[in-house]
């Protein structure tokens, strides 16, 4: 029944709403005459020209770079066998799809109706110009060595087999990790292959790079042990023979005793319980057949509750998933234009895979799992599918191994790998992109940051990779046991300082008798000022106001008042500021925007909107943004007679003294702030093209107005980024990730970075 669910899904799936799983679309404008005849004629002619004299140009003025050519004949379709070439299409669909979902890789996906290697291998060579690169896919063994062998020595781009390499590159990742979580030497262990198709040899193959003994590889087919005799009896083709063994014929359960490692990559339920059980002592078992493993994880605890596991299914830990590999793969030789995969470059991928997966797991993995812990161990050898660094570490990997190989035909040095690394961060979200430049500008000089909620294990994974990445340098408020505990439980390693407030001397001294003096003529005694530094989110403010901090961040586990409340009473406004302003920065369609005020003022007046506008654009300037400011209303410039908006209009007056240089205009309607065909009914505005900073006429419709664009939108909130205090605070939000404290913690550091610069200069001047 539950089978007949899953079909009838899986057809709808592929059916509705429109038939298939990928499409293609226009990457450059084409709604006007001169449009259309730069797209094609008479325009297109000159980069035509252009590649004539230079076929390098190709990845200049087409998709060539970006785009991969999935191709397969149908041969040997998942476990479905020889289905044919059409009844191949949705997977090479799918393919296509995990490409672009993961690396941004753009691809055809190409049937080729040939099975004999000679009319395959001709047709991919006809059409190969097309691509930056080759995946092919499902093509069945011996024929698929043969194929790939002599792509790769005719084209000029990257060929791989995925069904050979990929499970060898991944696997070895987890095979490395397997080995250091049971404390075996790779060069002493036994490897038992239950398979002897293109990927098992392939798998073979890489391990021996890896460190294996050859000798020590027992690859069976359906017949038993490869050995030697057999290939003499005729039984073993060519591919075979490379890990026949000098032994006498025996079965698969004879090769299992005592070995330390079983890959299966051959049908499910081949393997028991006794033939586990006969393994050595914490042993590997990766039981790679799909749908159904060799023998289920259940089963092989039953026997031996030492063993380490590993399956290709994703309901089961440890999944040893082709998604892992191909996209990264192909990424890096596409960005740096290599004429080849070598075996350097699935090395250097299964190296990335294996050293990620000993780094701390970040909450938005966590989630994609249901929540449930992840950490590095016999539960978790290689990276999840869904972690989107693997396209940082692995891509780069990959790429600058192809560089030193001399296999790229770019410049090898004008690679910069960091500048790539961030290329790649980009390719996660703009968000990333922008965020990449404020935190190498926190790593330039880190700053003390004090977290109030130094207990809560979202801030103590941000601290660690804050302090891991020179981001900033971390003070955690909470008790100093259950920190120790909580850092210990996470098994993360980095030096921070922990404070009790309830403990710290200073609590009852200067910061006391601090707060009694600015406080004081408020109704606060020196007694309640005592009381009150015992909680956190009062002692923090104090730090940064008397210099033993420089930045503040609170939230994540509080109220926004509770945070923003002492943060004014302790720390203040700075000279120059006439109120705190609260902007988002928000992703969106493409673009880099600021809202405001969402967060503190909840019906300005004129001046206090013009302080908003002013101060919001200092803040867009600070992320590398040239602010074009929207005043957000109802109507455009006036135009509803009965409900002018006087107090808006005073407002651009203002911040125009405020700020001469200042880009503003209103009030207008939010779609005449947005969309430039609008604009064109009012030639008098001060701007072209969309606003980046829009400021609401009050906190319910600026608040509303995030949250919709957040939801509804799908755009990427970062904030709210506080600005008008004396000393840098922020305010975080509950439930943020631990990325976005990450974020957050680099904007502190920058604005505490920018404040003692501002005072330095003061004091000299």
């Amino acid at each position: 029944m539950a089978d007949d669910r899953l079909r009838k899904e899986a057809l709808d799936y592929h059916k509705f709403p429109k038939p298939g799983k990928m499409a293609t679309k226009p990457t450059k404008p084409h709604s006007t005459a001169h449009e259309l005849s730069l797209a094609y004629s008479p325009g297109v002619a000159y980069p035509c020209l252009e590649i004539e004299k230079d076929r390098d140009l190709a990845f200049s003025y087409t998709s060539k770079g970006n785009l991969v050519g999935v191709i397969s004949n149908g041969t040997a379709v998942l476990g479905l066998g020889d289905i044919g070439t059409l009844a191949s299409k949705p997977v090479m669909e799918g393919k296509a799809l995990l490409f672009k979902s993961f690396a941004d890789i753009d691809v055809f996906d190409i049937e080729v109706d040939r099975t004999e290697v000679e009319g395959f291998v001709e047709a991919v060579k006809a059409i190969s110009s097309t691509f930056g690169g080759i995946n092919l896919e499902d093509i069945k063994a011996p024929e698929c060595f043969e194929i790939e062998r002599r792509l790769k020595e005719e084209l000029d781009i990257p060929v791989m087999h995925d069904d050979q390499h990929g499970t060898a590159i991944i696997s070895g990742a987890a095979l490395i990790n397997g080995l250091d979580v049971v404390d075996k030497k790779i060069g002493e262990i036994t490897v038992v292959i239950s398979g002897a198709g293109a990927s098992a040899i392939s798998c073979a193959r890489h391990y021996v790079r890896l460190g294996v003994e050859r000798s020590r590889i027992l690859m069976c087919d359906s017949k038993g042990l490869l050995t030697k005799s057999r290939g003499e009896k005729g039984e073993l083709n060519q591919y075979k023979m490379e890990f026949a063994q000098d032994r006498p014929e025996s079965s698969l359960t004879d090769s299992m005793r005592g070995a330390d490692v079983f890959l299966g990559l051959s049908k499910g339920g081949i393997v028991d319980g006794e033939m586990v059980a006969s393994m050595a002592d914490r042993p590997l078992i990766f039981a790679l057949a799909n749908p159904d493993p060799e023998i289920l994880p259940e089963e092989v605890r039953a026997a031996r509750s030492d063993a380490v596991i590993a399956t290709g299914r994703s309901d089961y830990p440890n999944q040893i998933n082709n998604v892992l590999g191909f996209p990264y793969i192909f990424r890096g030789a596409l960005d740096v234009r290599a004429t080849s995969i070598t075996e350097n470059m699935k090395m250097a991928a299964t190296m990335a895979l294996a050293r990620l997966a000993k780094e701390t797991v970040p909450d938005d993995v966590v989630e994609a799992y249901d929540g449930v812990r992840i950490q590095y161990g016999p539960d978790y050898l290689i990276p999840k599918p869904f972690d989107a660094r693997v396209l940082i570490w692995e891509a780069s990997a990959v790429a600058e191994a192809a560089v030193n190989e001399g296999v790229a035909r770019i410049d090898a040095e004008s690679f910069n790998l960091k500048e790539y690394r961030e290329e790649l961060e980009s390719r996660l979200g703009l968000t990333r992109s922008v965020m990449r430049s404020v935190i190498n500008r926190a790593v330039s000089n880190p700053q003390r940051i004090v977290f109030s909620e130094g207990e809560d294990p979202t801030i103590i994974k941000a601290a660690a990779h804050c302090a891991r990445e020179g981001i900033c340098k971390p003070i955690l408020l909470g008790q100093v046991r259950r920190i120790k505990a909580a850092i210990n439980d996470l098994a993360l390693e980095f030096d921070c300082e922990i404070i009790d407030p309830r403990y710290d001397s200073r609590r009852r001294g200067v910061y006391a008798d601090e707060l009694h003096e600015i406080r004081g003529r408020r109704g606060i005694s020196k007694l309640d000022a005592v009381e009150l530094l015992k909680q956190s989110t009062w002692f923090a403010p104090m730090m940064v106001r008397r210099g033993d901090a420089d930045g503040y961040l609170g939230g994540v586990s509080h109220n926004y008042p509770d945070i923003v409340k002492p943060c004014l009473k302790i720390i203040g406004t700075s000279k120059d500021a006439h109120r705190v302003v609260g902007s988002y920065m928000m992703t969106v369609g493409g673009q880099v925007m600021f809202i405001a005020d969402a967060t503190i003022n909840i019906h300005p007046d004129a001046r206090t909107l013009a302080e908003i506008a002013v101060r919001t654009a200092r803040v867009a300037r600070r992320f590398g943004v040239k602010p074009r400011v929207a005043m957000l209303s109802f109507s455009n410039f006036g135009s509803s007679g009965e409900l002018r908006t006087t107090r808006i209009e005073e407002s651009i007056t203002m911040a125009r003294e405020i700020d001469p240089d200042i880009i503003i205009d209103g009030p207008m309607q939010a779609d005449t702030a947005l969309v430039p065909e609008q604009q064109e009914d009012f030639p008098f505005m001060t701007f072209k093209g969309p606003a980046n900073v829009l400021i609401c006429p009050s906190l319910a419709s600026a608040n509303i107005a995030y949250k919709l664009l957040q939801r509804l939108a799908g755009a990427e909130m970062t904030g709210p980024i506080l600005d008008g205090l004396a000393r840098p605070a922020h305010v975080l939000q509950r439930g943020d990730s631990v990325r976005e404290v990450v974020h957050m913690a680099a904007i502190c550091s920058v604005d505490a970075q920018r404040m003692a610069t501002q005072r330095l200069d003061s004091r000299e001047s």
